[in-house]
């Protein structure tokens, strides 16, 4: 007997592995009045035996429901590709793969969009791979402006995690900081 495939279930399976490595704060400006909205990525890594691999950007976004945010961010994300990315990554990128997860599920209030991009080498120093090449090609591509990239320290205790989901009425970007506290 054969077991049915549930999308969704193996999607939330992968991500619950995932090795996340970083995460970075985003500002993008929309509409007539030029609004500002802040967002969250979180950043993942996976390396392959042969060295190469790839970084997976999970891109969240608190919309309120605003439609037109969203729509917004659908279309920044539409022109996302391998096209527009290969002139600052070059060859040693491989391809793109993105996941909007309002495919999966409809999630009102939020926008997330995961963007993975593969690189046939990973440098041991995926800090610059990402600081001086991923960023400034994805500020350049979606028009956004970042903060700095903070990074998850090799030592950091997963009981931090425990912590910081019981906080309560906290904006993404304020768990993040949370979760990363480093002293």
């Amino acid at each position: 007997m054969t077991q049915e495939f549930d999308p969704k279930t193996s999607y939330l399976s992968v991500k619950a592995h995932e090795k996340m490595i970083a995460y970075v704060g985003f500002g993008t400006r929309f509409g007539a009045d030029h609004q500002s909205k802040e967002g969250v990525i979180k950043i993942s890594s996976f390396h392959r035996p042969y060295g190469g691999g790839y970084i997976t950007l999970t891109f969240i976004v608190d919309t309120q429901n605003n439609k037109k945010l969203k729509a917004h961010l659908k279309r920044l994300f539409d022109d996302l590709d391998e096209d527009s990315l290969r002139p600052y990554l070059g060859k040693n990128m491989e391809k793109t793969v993105r996941v909007s997860l309002d495919s999966l599920e409809e999630i009102p209030e939020w926008y997330i969009e995961e963007f993975s991009v593969h690189f046939r080498k990973i440098d041991e120093r995926e800090d610059v791979l990402i600081d001086e090449k991923l960023i400034p090609a994805l500020k350049s591509c979606l028009s956004f402006s970042f903060d700095p990239v903070e990074w998850w320290p090799a030592d950091k205790p997963i009981d931090v995690l425990k912590e910081a989901s019981k906080m309560k009425q906290i904006s993404l970007k304020k768990f993040f900081q949370k979760w990363f506290k480093t002293d």
